[in-house]
């Protein structure tokens, strides 16, 4: 029998009580982040205390798991609040009152739009914001330096696009000057004017770069693509039109904001897209020099031969890292160029204002653009929950560090585990579940990506579910044909013991930018496994981890842990090992054996079938590292 409608009403009337109590413990931890940013005016302490938030993330996520809550949701929703916490404490270090200020800003394009979704997130801490589209970048820095808005927020490069050109001929044109930086992630949707079959999608529209970044898609539609001025523009031409044969590619923002479906989400080719961003005003901030700081500088070299090695020499000299090299032909100058150039730095502090005294020596003519909180660098990525994990009851001994070896967000150094669905059932809480458990790839070497599910491949879902999830994916790969095109949605890919000694795999594995994990053929040597990976080496890609799959024994497979210390010894690459050799239950006892024989990494790719058995696999490599 179904309830009364008035318990319904009821229940809602809780929800918005809790609704409340949430709003109001906001508003009280900001007060309080307030008091701790004045507090430290005074010097000292640290502005962002990275190994604090990620036990405090552990510490949150421990109770949520307590409550029923997913791992995940727990890590989303705080990492926001975190962030926000940190953005207050920037704004008081350098001598504003958050909150308090009346600003109008500008950004590129309609509402919904990527740069009004990033203007959104770096003002809010400032105060009341009117945000103002403009139709191109020029237009809207005039407006900056004319005294019509404060600020601006201008796209500068995109991971997949490159660097945007006009946004730096406009920087060394007019004598503004960065304040800030954010980087957007770009997630682009199919947005038609009702849920309609792709098959009846015959216009799709959006920004020339956004159509040039979800080449895969509009592939697979019977469409043409018709370039527009701006991605959230062309939602509301397609709304406008009301015509059902027209999409829009944009964000899901902008759908919402105009209330139109999602056909598809995450549909550009690279699931890794980020668009960085600067803030541009009229006049230059200072920040304090606790504050991680990026400067920009703008210059024209000496026409002396080795002038640019020289000025790039000195940043070196002074321990400052470069983060960005930009050139662009110099006005009226044929064959001369300005250089853009980032590293990390604050130009108060004495290293970085030394370095610019020395830069200015091999220069025939430099500004400095600005400098600004990084948003960009390793000390701002967002922090990783800490599992406050039990001791092993012996202890593990690692290999030394080695090679570094970069996949996706994740670096290799401490021991890693890499975790997975049993099946191709729900991907998304896979992937949820694997970073709940402290994963640091989603493995799903083992799923077959031929497999088609309303006309969308396992690879687009695998993709969307671990870009959702925040974690890099890995899948497996068996023709050099496909190479290329996984290596644009996917973080690593995986050969498996029956392909490990392709030669043709092996070799264009080598020439593409992406990590590679090379399964030991079932019956290779130690010095066969070697060579294969040096061969992917040779080849040119560097980015090589080997994956001890088992060797064949008396017709099983059976994991050679005898072989590793010596392995380790003989290679700098890490060693991963996979625990799928043995049942589930034997897990934990091969995971202690081969961490202590010297492996840097644990392939788990049962996790949906025992959770248990994947957290406690994610303490153990935790409590290794």
């Amino acid at each position: 029998m179904s309830k009364p409608t008035h318990d319904l009403a009821e229940v809602r009337a809780a929800l918005d009580r809790v609704d409340r109590t949430l709003i109001d413990a906001l508003a009280e931890r900001v007060e309080l982040v307030t008091d701790v940013a004045r507090r430290k005016r005074s010097g000292g302490s640290v502005v962002r205390d990275a190994a604090r938030e990620e036990a405090l993330l552990g510490k949150l996520v421990a109770l949520g798991r307590e409550r029923g809550l997913e791992p995940f949701f727990v890590t989303r929703v705080f990492r926001e609040v975190l962030d926000h916490s940190l953005r207050v404490q920037h704004e008081l270090l350098g001598g504003r009152e958050p909150g308090t200020e009346r600003l109008r800003v500008g950004f590129q394009g309609g509402e919904g739009a990527y740069s009004h979704l990033c203007a959104q997130r770096h003002f809010a801490a400032r105060g009341v914001v009117e945000f103002i589209g403009y139709s191109g970048f020029r237009a809207m820095l005039e407006a900056v330096r004319d005294e019509s808005i404060d600020e601006a927020i201008l796209p500068i490069e995109n991971t997949t696009a490159g660097s945007i050109n006009e946004s730096y001929d406009l920087l060394a044109e007019m004598d503004l000057h960065l304040v800030g930086e954010e980087a957007q992630r770009v997630e682009h949707c199919l947005i038609a004017l009702e849920d309609v079959p792709l098959s009846s999608i015959r216009r799709v529209f959006s920004h020339p770069v956004a159509l040039a970044q979800c080449r895969e898609l509009l592939r697979g539609l019977d469409a043409q693509a018709v370039a527009y001025e701006d991605t959230a523009l062309a939602v509301a031409k397609v709304k406008a039109d009301g015509d059902l044969s027209q999409a829009a590619i944009a964000s899901e923002e902008a759908a919402r904001l105009h209330g139109l479906p999602v056909l598809r989400r995450g549909v550009q080719d690279q699931r890794e897209n980020y668009t960085r961003m600067v803030v541009v005003a009229r006049e230059p901030r200072s920040f304090d020099t606790r504050i991680p700081c990026k400067t920009s500088v703008v210059f024209a070299t000496k026409h002396e031969k080795g002038a640019l090695a020289r000025g790039i020499a000195i940043l070196a000299a002074h321990d400052l890292n470069l983060t960005k090299l930009e050139s662009r032909p110099r006005p009226n100058t044929p064959w001369e160029y300005h250089f853009y150039l980032d590293f990390e730095g604050n130009r108060d502090d004495d290293a970085t204002k030394s370095a610019l005294d020395a830069l200015t020596g091999e220069t025939s003519w430099l500004r400095v653009l600005g400098c600004y909180p990084a948003r960009t660098i390793d000390e701002a990525r967002p922090a990783e929950p800490r599992a406050s994990a039990p001791k092993p009851t012996a202890p593990v001994h690692t290999a030394a560090t080695g090679e570094s070896i970069r996949i996706g967000a994740f670096a290799f150094g401490a021991p890693a585990l890499m975790a997975g669905p049993r099946d191709s059932g729900d991907l998304a809480q896979a992937a949820r579940d694997a970073k709940g458990a402290g994963a640091a790839v989603f493995y799903a070497a083992h799923l077959d990506l031929d497999d088609r599910r309303d006309s969308e491949s396992m690879l687009d879902r695998l993709a969307r579910a671990a870009g959702e999830a925040g974690i890099p994916l890995a899948v497996g790969i068996d023709r050099a044909a496909d190479a290329a095109s996984r290596a644009l949605r996917a973080d690593l890919l995986v050969v498996d013991t029956h392909h490990a000694t392709q030669r043709s795999l092996l070799e264009e594995l080598g020439r593409i930018d992406c990590a590679v994990a090379l399964t030991r053929a079932s019956t290779a040597t130690l010095e066969e496994w070697l060579e294969a990976a040096d061969l992917i080496r040779r080849s040119g890609n560097a980015r090589v981890l080997l994956l001890d799959g088992g060797v064949r024994v008396l017709g099983r497979r059976s994991l050679d842990l005898a072989s590793l210390p010596t392995l380790c010894a003989r290679t700098q690459a890490p060693v991963l090992v996979d625990l799928s050799v043995g049942e589930p239950q034997e897990a934990m006892m091969l995971a202690r054996a081969a961490l202590a024989a010297g492996a840097r990494g644990l392939v788990c790719p049962w996790l949906d079938g025992d959770q248990v058995s994947a957290q406690a696999l994610g303490a153990l490599v935790s409590s290794a590292g």
